[in-house]
């Protein structure tokens, strides 16, 4: 399993890297003269499907911490534990930092856009709720938010139903958000909206990843690939969408990859290579700082490069500078707050 471990971290890294080449060839042609020269190139026009990478990572992986936890709530702490410290670090890095970057996509950040990273959950709900409006600090948070509510389902259905509901359960609230526009005309669009940015169409990939798990330890049961087919069809009909049928190929590119590298000795040797184990261990801190700083940096040398030729290589040094920045906080800064935060959890309480 140590070998599988590791290529799940280059896959990590591959993930991550599609996700960059999305935001600084793609994303932002706006901000970036360049980009209208290299948008529509398939593999920074689809690289942000290296979320759905990073969430069937999430779906194998998750049942591993389930089974090493003692209960629902050590699950959650462990959970916590792993996201926290980082997005502790980088939103503070982020907020004091900011003035230095006029050029930010996202803007100059005020206290309020801290909140929702640090308790992860969607801006959008959080206004909903509060009347008071909350916007994240950076735009790639909004996957954290669509996995801490998956930590929370799945870990209740696991503690308080059992292992066997798990895959069951996940597919309900897909099933529930397909009845959203029904909800919507009853006269409830306020709940039908809320159900809307939990990020339940998503769930098709958990699924995914934690089939495969279950299917490697022999845990896999013919129904399980019903229900994740009718998932996968759910999520297909979302994709189609809002990008068209061109989706439909790298999709299945993105399936098959993370199938295949369970059982291509060959495939899972390209992605435990150095390179993307490496970038692979810094994925999650770099996932979380990389966008707005990164075309923050890339304005401001469009602005005294204005070569687009030169520009379309300039995204090499500057994401290079970023991963050491994600190094660092990986490295050092995010394992010393994590330990000071166990330190204090286990303090005596006196009184």
């Amino acid at each position: 399993m140590r070998a599988r471990i590791q290529h799940l971290d280059g896959m990590r890294g591959l993930a991550i890297l599609l996700v960059i080449g999305f935001h600084a060839y793609s994303r932002w042609p706006e901000m970036l003269h360049y980009v209208s020269r290299t948008k529509d190139f398939p593999l920074f026009a689809f690289g942000y499907l290296g979320v759905p990478l990073f969430f069937m990572i999430s779906g194998f992986v998750i049942f591993m911490t389930l089974d090493k936890s003692e209960s629902y709530i050590s699950f959650l702490k462990k959970r916590w534990l792993r996201l926290f410290p980082a997005m502790f670090i980088v939103s503070l890095m982020i907020y004091l930092t900011a003035n230095l970057f006029p050029e930010r996509p996202a803007g100059s950040p005020t206290l309020l856009n801290l909140v929702p990273g640090l308790i992860f959950t969607n801006p959008e709900t959080l206004s909903m709720l509060s009347g008071v409006e909350f916007k994240s600090l950076e735009g790639s948070f909004w996957s954290l938010y669509v996995e801490a509510v998956f930590y929370i389902l799945i870990g209740a259905v696991y503690y308080l139903a059992g292992r066997k509901y798990c895959l069951p359960a996940l597919i309900l609230p897909m099933l529930v958000l397909s009845a959203a526009s029904a909800i919507k005309m009853m006269g409830y669009a306020p709940l039908a909206d809320v159900i809307s940015k939990f990020g339940f169409i998503h769930y098709s990939w958990f699924m995914i990843g934690c089939l495969v798990y279950e299917r490697l330890h022999n845990r896999d049961k013919l129904y399980h690939y019903g229900l994740t087919f009718i998932a996968i069809l759910i999520n297909l009909s979302f994709y189609v969408k809002t990008s068209g049928l061109s989706v439909l190929l790298p999709l299945a590119m993105a399936f098959i990859l993370f199938i295949a590298s369970f059982y291509s000795p060959k495939l899972e040797k390209i992605l435990s290579t150095p390179f993307l184990t490496a970038i692979g261990f810094v994925s999650y801190a770099l996932y979380l700082i990389h966008e707005n700083l990164m075309i923050a940096l890339l304005v401001k040398l469009d602005h005294a490069i204005k070569n687009d030729y030169v520009m379309m290589f300039m995204s090499i040094p500057v994401v290079t500078m970023i991963y050491l920045i994600a190094l660092f906080i990986t490295k050092y800064a995010e394992p010393a707050f994590r330990d000071m935060l166990k330190r204090k959890r286990k303090q005596p309480q006196i009184g």
